[in-house]
């Protein structure tokens, strides 16, 4: 069955052509053809109504206040405020000071520092990490 852009692109004239052609080689016959003529109005009349619920009920949704469908946005929960304690904040800027140190130091003193931090605290260990790191003489340009 062709689809109907393609029949909107044919002339009435050559349709009407077309619909003789089948009813005179027997394809079809002239009582289909006015059934499917006398159906058209009545058809277009029960799309309306369908229309019309359609139409109503998404009125009706939206006066409801809820989505008209799963496509419809939904309403957003306001975000959790993220707080952060005292106590956290400081052991994140300690862990970072504490990075930033190690970053500074090779091998060996890297290595020292990171034992102290696993005794000691993290504290002593970018205490020393920041003394070890001054001791390391300047590369040469």
């Amino acid at each position: 069955m062709p689809r109907r852009t393609e029949l909107g692109k044919i002339p009435a004239v050559d349709l009407a052509y077309a619909v003789g052609r089948l009813i005179q080689e027997g394809k079809t016959s002239l009582a289909e053809v006015r059934r499917f003529a006398e159906e058209r109005p009545a058809r277009i009349a029960a799309l309306e109504r369908e229309l019309a619920t359609l139409k109503a009920g998404h009125a009706a949704a939206k006066a409801a206040g809820r989505p008209a469908g799963p496509r419809a946005a939904a309403v957003k929960r306001p975000k959790r405020k993220f707080t952060m304690t005292a106590r956290a904040r400081a052991a994140r800027k300690r862990q970072g000071q504490y990075l930033a140190a190690l970053h500074r130091l090779k091998g060996v003193e890297r290595t020292r520092v990171k034992a102290m931090a696993r005794k000691e605290g993290v504290a002593k260990a970018v205490e020393l990490a920041r003394k070890l790191a001054k001791a390391v003489p300047a590369k040469a340009a």
